[in-house]
């Protein structure tokens, strides 16, 4: 098996400041950087909800990283996951939310009482390792639960994406191919028979 390395920048979030946002690749993927969920690198996220709308429409976080909807119209709203992985409730007039984001995946989520209101929250796989030890890929900070489980994909360059884990409610596993070439990884979390969008794709290279 070849020893393999690790290009690793993680994808930045759409709420960084302008500087950090310049470093988001148009295409959605990003290189992996070593991340431990939960750990101070996690990063949090803000949206406003005003005017009818959530803004940003689409936002990033790490795996553990929170995201906090404020809400400043007089008129109330909810954000609430399409999914059903989460609900604020009825909130307005300056009120707040947060959710703490578990596991990889895009989660699409709606106000309830104004259906044009729509947004996104984008998490992407971590991964973490060295040529000598190998490398982990995490895509959640706790085992599946009350039939939360998830899906991993990896493929080799252009190629068709290839199973690494179906329906796990385990967090993470080892990734070390031994064919080289440029990987790319991707997860998402299901929910009873419901299921998130895919993750940012992670690119990871191997040789």
């Amino acid at each position: 098996m070849t020893l393999a390395t690790l290009s690793r920048t993680l994808l930045v979030p759409a709420v960084a400041t302008a500087a950090a946002a310049a470093l988001v690749l148009p295409s959605g993927t990003a290189h992996a950087r070593s991340v431990h969920p939960g750990s101070p690198a996690a990063r949090a996220a803000s949206v406003t909800v005003a005017n009818m709308a959530f803004s940003p429409a689409s936002v990033s976080t790490t795996l553990g990283g929170a995201v906090t909807w404020t809400f400043k119209d007089a008129t109330a709203h909810t954000t609430t996951s399409d999914q059903g992985f989460w609900d604020s409730g009825t909130k307005f007039g300056g009120s707040t939310y947060t959710r703490t984001f578990t596991s990889a995946g895009t989660f699409a989520y709606h106000c309830t009482i104004h259906s044009m209101m729509r947004g996104t929250v984008k998490v992407p796989v971590a991964a973490s390792g060295s040529a000598g030890k190998g490398y982990k890929l995490t895509w959640a900070t706790t085992r599946g639960r009350n039939a939360i489980t998830y899906d991993v994909q990896t493929r080799l360059g252009s190629g068709a994406w290839v199973s690494l884990k179906k329906a796990t409610t385990g967090t993470h596993a080892k990734f070390n191919p031994a064919k080289g070439g440029k990987y790319s990884v991707r997860a998402r979390t299901a929910k009873g028979g419901k299921r998130s969008g895919w993750s940012p794709t992670v690119t990871v290279t191997i040789s």
